[in-house]
């Protein structure tokens, strides 16, 4: 379990994180404002939907906003499905100014980085006290259990505070292999762990978190930053209801 500003990391129902993608700063906001009065725990900046130049200003913008919620900064690079490609070098000097602003509870730091620049960037938020999920994303498959395993089991190795994993399904069994394998590292990792079949025929692995378990869900508020998302507003009473009849069980045992 991870404890962030009181939220509880993988611990009962499954933490609700909403993206916010504006391109420019007064996008931002808005976007900013909007997830802040939903029902949700988390949210991500997704800097990588971002045009403009002056990361910390606008940090400093989002995190007066969102007050005392958590806040994920992530740059998806376009090879793992995000909206801008980067060098490791420019990766690098974001997350250094991210980290040192003070101003992100977590950063998503990608698996499939450069060892040296990953490995620095992790080692500069422990430092810095500053949480990171170290992720890994595959927009054309689901690789092999083994595959996924390996994946999960990197991430923790290499001091993530939490491991992320999101896969495209092609087949309804693609998504049974991936809520196998998450139930069985969950059982076994030392750090909360969070995946996820993408597209609509993934759904059900952004609704079971609690059963197999993933211990963050990404929900929209608007726009997406990932294919098969659902608006936050439906996803809510599903959680809810799915944690109360695990709660029936668990009493009933």
């Amino acid at each position: 379990m991870l404890s962030i500003r009181g939220v509880e990391i993988g611990r009962g129902r499954p933490k609700v994180c909403l993206p916010i993608v504006g391109q420019t700063l007064t996008e931002i906001k808005k976007q900013t404002e909007q997830v802040k009065h939903q029902d949700a725990e988390l949210a991500e900046w997704r800097v990588d939907f971002f045009l403009g130049q002056d990361i910390e200003t606008t940090l400093s913008e989002i995190r007066t906003i969102l007050g005392s919620m958590p806040l994920i900064v992530t740059f998806r690079s376009k090879e793992e499905g995000g909206a801008q490609a980067i060098t490791d070098q420019a990766y690098l000097q974001l997350y250094q100014i991210v980290i040192k602003s003070g101003l992100a509870d977590i950063i998503d730091v990608e698996l499939k980085r450069s060892e040296v620049v990953r490995d620095q960037i992790i080692s500069m938020a422990q430092q810095h006290d500053v949480a990171t999920i170290v992720s890994n994303h595959d927009f054309t498959k689901t690789p092999a259990k083994e595959e996924l395993i390996n994946r999960l089991k990197e991430a923790e190795l290499i001091g993530a505070s939490i491991s992320k994993l999101a896969v495209m399904p092609q087949q309804v069994s693609d998504v049974l292999s991936l809520l196998e394998v998450t139930h069985e590292i969950s059982q076994k990792s030392q750090i909360p762990i969070v995946t996820m079949a993408m597209g609509g025929l993934g759904l059900l692995s952004r609704l079971s978190g609690e059963v197999f378990g993933s211990s963050i869900t990404f929900a929209s508020a608007g726009q997406a930053s990932a294919p098969g998302q659902i608006n936050c507003d439906a996803i809510g009473p599903v959680l809810d209801l799915i944690h109360q009849n695990l709660e029936e069980l668990d009493k009933s045992v």
